[in-house]
């Protein structure tokens, strides 16, 4: 996206463009369709891993929409975040919007024994969730001083796997927590659900997609089967931290 603007501007000052701006901007334009290839193919590689994991015990919980009220069935976004915590070898990862523990619980599925998660939501509406080895719950606003310190020394200052957002589905919440988990826990990988779900969301993930480029894409896009598209399924792949800079913050 910003090739274009750089290349408007050289134009503009050129009656034709340089053979080194043409090497450069075929540089960078081969560059963006190859991250872009390997994003999507790494949303489809999850997809058919979750496949293969068992989330049949795995419900939603207690329905947001009418004419039902215990979801029972694993949605089928479990089956795409236990693949990609598989694929993707997640062991540390954190959750914003437990709900009744239906992403968690394929998460942890999918990550295995060694998995460490944390989960965090305003209501406890799960008690057994907690009973879950691997699990750890904090109850309150993941956007308090009292969560957003816990939740940092849980993690003792190393840099996490994964993060998954499902809550507030408004822009300021979600950004917030956004910034402020990212900032804290360095993710490699961020998930965010419901990113075209209200006009909210639809204006934060075009901020999204227009600050990271073609390191941000909807899942729903590659695998429609992941998620609705009128709903969206975001996936940032973040830059990963220095391993100084990782060891800095551990030992600080």
């Amino acid at each position: 996206m910003a090739l274009f603007p750089r290349l408007a501007g050289r134009l503009g000052a050129h009656d034709r463009p340089t053979p080194d701006l043409d090497r450069r901007l075929a540089t960078e334009a081969l560059q963006a369709s190859a991250r872009d290839t390997a994003l999507a193919q790494m949303i489809r590689h999850a997809w058919a891993v979750g496949q293969t994991i068992g989330l049949d015990e795995i419900g939603y919980g207690p329905a947001h929409w009418k004419g039902e009220k215990f979801h029972a069935a694993p949605m089928p976004y479990y089956f795409f975040l236990a693949g990609l915590a598989r694929s993707q070898g997640c062991r540390a990862i954190c959750e914003v919007g437990t709900h009744y523990g239906g992403s968690c619980l394929s998460m942890l599925a999918g990550a295995g024994n060694r998995a460490r998660i944390l989960t965090i939501d305003i209501a406890d509406i799960n008690p057994g969730l907690a009973q879950a080895a691997g699990i750890t719950r904090l109850t309150g606003d993941a956007n308090s001083n009292a969560v957003i310190k816990a939740a940092a020394l849980h993690f003792a200052g190393k840099p996490i796997d994964l993060l998954y957002i499902d809550a507030d589905h408004r822009f300021a919440p979600t950004l917030t927590s956004l910034g402020l988990y990212c900032l804290l826990l360095r993710p490699r990988l961020v998930v965010l659900d419901d990113v075209l779900l209200n006009p909210q969301m639809r204006t934060l993930w075009d901020v999204l997609t227009a600050a990271y480029g073609a390191s941000a894409i909807n899942c729903a896009d590659i695998v429609p089967a992941i998620r609705d598209p009128m709903v969206g399924f975001g996936l940032l792949k973040l830059l990963p931290v220095p391993a100084s800079a990782s060891g800095m913050a551990a030992t600080s």
